[in-house]
């Protein structure tokens, strides 16, 4: 197994430990400060989604969301929850206003501390790709093209399959073909590194 695999999964058990799930007033959750700046940089629905409205969804609906794929949060000091993980459930929530409602309790899993900033990215990151390569979703080569780079690559790292993210979430892919035949689409249409 590969070494920063074998070390993200240590890290990941000792996180893990004495997680709790509890119910948490949306009114006290906010994004994780990294989360922030993603979802500020980067439109994941319009990436996952042909159209972003859910106004058809009822509040209740999309809390039935959250209770299938709970929040990932830690608590800060003064008392409040920082979203790691969940975001397109936790956007939905906010939008169709569900804190304005009497009780407005979603459920979390509760860290015992605030991640390291590799681990809560690379969070950050399976929660992204889940719906997009792990969720048997019906993907197009665009959405790829245009998703895994914004993630995986940076000026220093052009390449996604040489990415350390990548390595960590996908090490048994290393290239477009291989990540292709995965997927069941065409390498001509997929552009990346």
């Amino acid at each position: 197994m590969n070494h920063q695999v074998e070390t993200i999964r240590r890290e990941l058990e000792k996180l893990l430990e004495g997680v709790q799930l509890e119910r948490v007033d949306l009114k006290l959750t906010t994004l994780d400060k990294d989360v922030e700046e993603f979802a500020k940089s980067f439109n994941l629905i319009s990436s996952l989604k042909p159209c972003s409205d859910d106004s058809f969804e009822s509040p209740a609906t999309i809390l039935l969301d959250a209770y299938q794929s709970p929040f990932l949060v830690y608590k800060t000091e003064a008392g409040h929850y920082r979203v790691l993980s969940g975001l397109l459930t936790f956007q939905k929530l906010c939008k169709a206003k569900y804190a304005k409602n009497v009780d407005s309790s979603v459920p979390c899993l509760i860290l015992s501390r605030r991640p390291k900033a590799q681990l809560r990215r690379l969070i950050l990151m399976n929660d992204v790709v889940r719906p997009l390569l792990k969720e048997f979703v019906d993907i197009s080569a665009d959405t790829i093209n245009y998703t895994l780079p914004h993630l995986f690559t940076s000026v220093d790292q052009p390449s996604v399959f040489f990415s350390p993210e990548w390595q960590s979430l996908f090490p048994s892919i290393k290239t477009k073909t291989e990540l292709c035949r995965w997927l069941h689409i065409s390498t001509k249409s997929v552009k990346l590194k």
